[in-house]
């Protein structure tokens, strides 16, 4: 009993040894983005003899349980140690290519689309009696450089109702590759994926370029509105790239700032004032006891050697005490500088009043 114990632990032992004696390394996420990079793998022979035989190699895209290619290499003798696999004999193999989406891209284009793979490689021993070893790799494979928006930019605020929409490529790119274009209004309270997927404004396909006028079929883009686009790049109905979802909002009106809502205080009074603040507009009451119709005045940049400012707003005045707002936003001021405004009233001394200039936000 002894004896048949130690003969099949012997046998298991050199099964083990058996086993470890030929392997083949391979680096798929460097490797296995190309047909021709399936031939950059090195074999490890430990029997200490020349082992003559062939290399099987078998792709598969393990999410759609989907065979891409089957390669044959010719027969070869691969010597004791660790080498790379010879290039020639590789170039020199055989190259099946399956029926289906996958298989047809890779052949095509001899990249692999992206996707989850398998690549087993297997060393069918020419000695029919020897054994055979395989060795298998898992890895994903993606675009080198993905499909990425161009233009309106993320964030962005355009004055185009009908704007021109570019984007880059994915790399790996070839001309047999079209993109789709999805592009919806942006809604409170729902989510853009599913905008994007159930209720797009705008979905264009079969898009050979990468880049398209707002088609002239559809309704102009609202003013005031906020949109959401995106681009996915497929090929065989295989989705090589998705860029991501941008947004930009339509806006050709620019929003008028907000203007303080200070106290009109008398113009004579403010010209004891040493600092007067004036925050985007001048605010003061002033006395018209003459029918004039407008304020004659002028604004001076006391910094720029007292130059007089040009393009003033007109103000308009009735007979009696005026409600006076000059707004400063369109006038180019500098925040923090100092000005002057010399108001020059009929049959009176002219009214000077010192000023610093201020463009800031309130509560």
């Amino acid at each position: 009993m002894k004896r048949i114990y130690s003969i099949l632990i012997g046998f298991l032992f050199v099964c083990q040894i058996s086993y470890g004696q030929f392997v083949i390394y391979f680096q798929p996420e460097i490797y296995g983005r190309t047909i021709d990079g399936l031939g950059s793998f090195q074999v490890q022979n430990l029997t200490g003899a020349v082992m003559s035989g062939q290399i099987v190699i078998t792709v598969q895209e393990t999410v759609t349980k989907s065979p891409v290619v089957t390669i044959t290499t010719p027969l070869t003798n691969i010597q004791p140690g660790t080498a790379n696999f010879p290039r020639n004999v590789y170039a020199g193999s055989l190259f099946r290519f399956s029926s289906n989406a996958y298989a047809s891209i890779t052949n095509q284009t001899k990249n692999f689309p992206p996707g989850q793979y398998s690549f087993c490689y297997q060393f069918v021993n020419g000695d029919k009696q020897g054994d055979d070893f395989e060795n298998c790799f898992d890895a994903e494979i993606q675009p080198l450089v993905p499909l990425a928006l161009i233009y309106p930019a993320d964030g962005d605020k355009i004055c185009q109702k009908r704007p021109m929409l570019t984007w880059q490529p994915p790399i790996p790119f070839n001309a047999s590759m079209r993109f789709r274009l999805l592009l919806t209004e942006k809604k409170e309270g729902e989510a853009v994926e599913n905008l994007l997927v159930n209720a797009p404004l705008l979905l264009l396909d079969n898009i050979t370029t990468t880049s398209i006028n707002y088609p002239s079929g559809h309704p102009d883009l609202k003013e005031g509105k906020t949109y959401v686009w995106q681009v996915i790049a497929y090929q065989n109905n295989v989705v090589m790239s998705r860029s991501e979802m941008w947004e930009f909002t339509v806006q050709c009106n620019e929003p008028q700032k907000q203007l303080p809502t200070d106290s009109y205080r008398e113009l004579k009074l403010l010209m004891n004032g040493n600092h007067y603040i004036a925050n985007r507009s001048l605010k003061f009451s002033f006395q018209n006891n003459y029918n004039i119709r407008k304020l004659s005045y002028t604004i001076y940049d006391i910094g720029n050697g007292m130059k007089p400012l040009k393009y003033c707003p007109e103000v308009t005045l009735t007979t009696g005490l005026n409600k006076v707002d000059i707004d400063l936003t369109e006038m180019e001021l500098e925040p923090g500088k100092h000005y002057l405004l010399k108001v020059h009233p009929f049959n009176e001394p002219d009214i000077q009043v010192r000023f610093i200039f201020e463009d800031k936000d309130f509560e």
